[in-house]
């Protein structure tokens, strides 16, 4: 009987230690906000660690185009609209604002717990060029730094196709093959799409797959046309179905 009063005790004094730490971090975070940023994903990748956009596999879209991120409140929200703190990471960033891009709006909603920040990039002077901005979290009178994981956002951008950042190390190698400028906008013009599918879709891209090896061999069989080339050869599309997958 005694041993099982120990037990009780010991389990009563836990569940106290416990509550009074989510209790005091809900204090802290209440009184100590911080802001996180976060970049939206698709399919099974709910987050990216960046976003890579290209103006040719929009041909519509004109001189500039707007990405967007996440910032996300710790803490309670305020009946008071509240500005965020952002800086821009000079030693990792080559695009220059004004120039290359605009952060249109810095401010967290009155009673929101989180706002998309729009940046808007430009197409102007970057032709067969990319740039790269990195925008990192920094600490005002409104906010301190949230999740050391989530402190930045990375974008870049350019007047050219550029090679996802997974590429090498996703089903894009296995369905697609070696990246080339030429390759990738043959696959999107192709397929109708402006970006390639979650690399997890392994149906959609055993389908793209298919589609574009058909669309090679149509071009490729109309007399007198030169072959689909690029700077490593006669372009060539492996056959995959989707089975084997790896992310």
């Amino acid at each position: 009987m005694k041993t099982i009063n120990n037990k009780i005790v010991y389990l009563l004094f836990t569940v106290f230690l416990l509550t009074s730490c989510v209790e005091k971090d809900i204090m802290l975070y209440e009184n100590d906000p911080r802001i996180f940023f976060q970049i939206p994903g698709s399919g099974s990748v709910a987050l990216r660690d960046s976003l890579v956009f290209s103006f040719p596999s929009k041909p519509n879209i004109g001189a500039s185009d707007t990405l967007w991120f996440k910032a996300c409140v710790m803490g309670v929200a305020s009946p008071t609209s509240r500005e965020i703190g952002i800086k821009v990471n000079t030693e990792k960033s080559t695009a220059i604002e004004g120039v290359n891009y605009k952060i249109v709006s810095k401010v967290m909603p009155a009673n929101a717990y989180s706002v998309m920040i729009p940046v808007v990039v430009y197409r102007a002077g970057l032709l067969n060029k990319s740039v790269r901005l990195e925008l990192q979290v920094v600490e005002n009178s409104n906010f301190k730094i949230g999740y050391e994981r989530y402190n930045k956002a990375i974008f870049i951008w350019g007047d050219k196709y550029i090679k996802p950042d997974i590429w090498d190390v996703s089903n894009y190698m296995n369905c697609f093959g070696t990246f080339t400028e030429t390759r990738y906008a043959f696959i999107l013009k192709t397929c109708g799409i402006t970006e390639l599918p979650d690399p997890m879709n392994l149906v959609i891209l055993g389908y793209y797959n298919s589609l574009v090896r058909e669309a090679l061999y149509n071009y490729n069989s109309v007399p007198g046309t030169v072959p689909l080339s690029d700077e490593l050869g006669a372009i060539a599309f492996p056959i995959w179905s989707g089975q084997g997958g790896v992310g």
